[in-house]
C-alpha cells in the first residue's frame, strides 16, 4: 500500500470518527437542561459509538504512511511515528467506546449532565487515564513529525509539521472555548477533527510528491 493510499484511508476514517463523536455529543448534550435540546433517537448513541470504534483503529494506517515518508530521513523517528500512531489508534478507539458506555449509563440514570469535558473530568478513573495516554501518544507522534519536518534534511514539506494533530487539537479546542456550542461540541471533538486536518494535509502533500 502506498503512503498516499494509507493516508486517504486514514482521512476517511477520521471523518467517520468525527461524525461518530458528534452523534455521541448530541446525545450527551441532550441531557443538559440549560441547552433545551430534544432527545435524539435511541440509535444515535450506539451508532456514534460504533463508527468511532471501527474507524479510529485505521489511524494506525495513516501514521504508517507518514512513518514511511519520515523513514527516508530518520528510521528512529519513523519508529516513533509508527509506535505512537499505532498506540493512538488503539487507545483512541478504546476511549471512544468507553465514552459511549459512560454516556449510555448517564442516559439510563436519567440524571442531568454537565458539559462533556466536565463529565469526563468528573468520571475519573479509567476514562481520564486513557484520555491522558492518548494525548501523550499523539504528542509523541507530533513531535516526531515536527522534528523531521523542520530539520535541514526534511522528510516532509515545510508547512506540514505545523498541522500536526497535537497542535491542531489545541488550536481547535481554544477556538471552541469562548462559546457554549464550541465547548459542547468542538472542544471534545477536537482530537478527531485534528486528525481530519492532519491526514488530509499529509495526503495532499505526499500526493504532490512534495519535500
Amino acid at each position: 500500500m502506498t503512503s498516499r493510499r494509507a493516508l486517504e484511508i486514514a482521512f476517511v476514517a477520521a471523518v467517520v470518527a468525527t461524525v461518530g463523536d458528534l452523534m455521541m455529543l448530541r446525545v450527551a448534550n441532550s441531557m443538559r437542561p440549560e441547552l433545551a435540546l430534544p432527545t435524539p433517537s435511541p440509535v444515535v448513541l450506539p451508532l456514534g459509538g460504533l463508527l468511532g470504534v471501527l474507524a479510529i483503529p485505521l489511524y494506525g494506517v495513516g501514521y504508517a504512511g507518514v512513518a514511511g515518508a519520515v523513514g527516508a530521513v530518520s528510521r528512529a523517528w519513523a519508529r516513533v511515528v509508527l509506535v505512537c500512531g499505532a498506540g493512538t489508534a488503539a487507545v483512541g478507539a478504546f476511549v471512544h467506546g468507553l465514552t459511549a458506555l459512560e454516556i449510555h449509563a448517564a442516559v439510563a440514570s436519567g440524571a442531568a449532565a454537565a458539559s462533556p469535558v466536565e463529565s469526563v473530568a468528573a468520571s475519573g478513573g479509567l476514562l481520564v487515564a486513557t484520555w491522558i495516554a492518548a494525548a501523550v501518544l499523539v504528542l509523541g507522534a507530533s513531535i516526531a513529525v515536527v522534528v523531521t519536518g523542520t530539520s535541514r534534511q526534511r522528510a516532509l514539506p515545510r508547512w506540514l509539521p505545523w498541522l500536526n494533530p497535537a497542535a491542531v487539537s489545541v488550536v481547535l479546542a481554544a477556538a471552541g472555548l469562548p462559546c457554549e456550542v464550541g465547548r459542547s461540541y468542538l472542544v471534545p471533538a477536537a482530537p478527531n477533527l485534528a486528525h481530519v486536518v492532519f491526514f488530509g494535509a499529509a495526503c495532499f502533500a505526499l500526493g504532490r510528491g512534495s519535500r
